[in-house]
């Protein structure tokens, strides 16, 4: 029994280290103080069978510079790796326009994150979002484009967050070459809503 108390315990101070290093390295989100109302229309489940992701949405708004926001934090098992951001000032998955959804490539330290295979998505896959009102919407991957991070043209803002007469969502992460401090590239995967 002695010779099992030793290991317990060090596990025990292991685990209780690790939460409160989670714990204390946590950012809140920069927009938390903004609230939207919820609808039946708000997603809260993405699903990509061929990526094996089935994650949750949180909504998010803008930054101060008027960016769409992505909550990042110093812990690595914080849940924003794993989570999806849906950009709420646009338009919802399912309704006419350009839905955005986020996720980031790789987390704290390198390890991959939600959306570490999303490249390798090709036109016709399948994807679906899950509503609060349980309604599942359905999409179809029309083509998966990169862009420059610094300076994004006008263009490819419009396309990926401008307005539309179609129903699409856009899937967007980080892509390319990490700098020091970003990656060079968006990754953007377009789609239309399917019958």
């Amino acid at each position: 029994m002695k010779k099992l108390l030793l290991p317990l315990c060090a596990i025990l101070i292991v685990v209780t280290g690790i939460f409160v290093y989670n714990y204390q390295q946590h950012v809140r989100v920069s927009n938390a103080s903004i609230t939207f109302t919820a609808t039946a229309d708000q997603p809260t489940r993405l699903r990509i069978p061929m990526l094996h992701i089935d994650a949750a949405v949180l909504g998010v708004g803008a930054t101060t510079t008027g960016q769409m926001d992505a909550p990042t934090s110093k812990a690595v098992n914080s849940p924003y790796w794993s989570s999806a951001f849906w950009y709420q000032r646009g338009a919802a998955p399912g309704e006419m326009g350009n839905a955005v959804i986020a996720g980031h490539v790789d987390r704290v330290g390198g390890d991959p994150a939600l959306f570490w295979s999303l490249s390798s998505l090709k036109t016709g896959d399948t994807l679906s979002v899950l509503t609060q009102g349980q309604q599942e919407v359905r999409f179809s991957v029309d083509r998966v484009v990169r862009y420059p991070a610094t300076a994004p043209t006008n263009e490819m803002l419009a396309a990926v967050f401008g307005p539309s007469s179609e129903h699409h969502l856009n899937l967007i992460t980080c892509s390319g070459v990490w700098t020091g401090s970003g990656y060079d590239e968006r990754l953007v995967v377009f789609t239309t809503q399917r019958a």
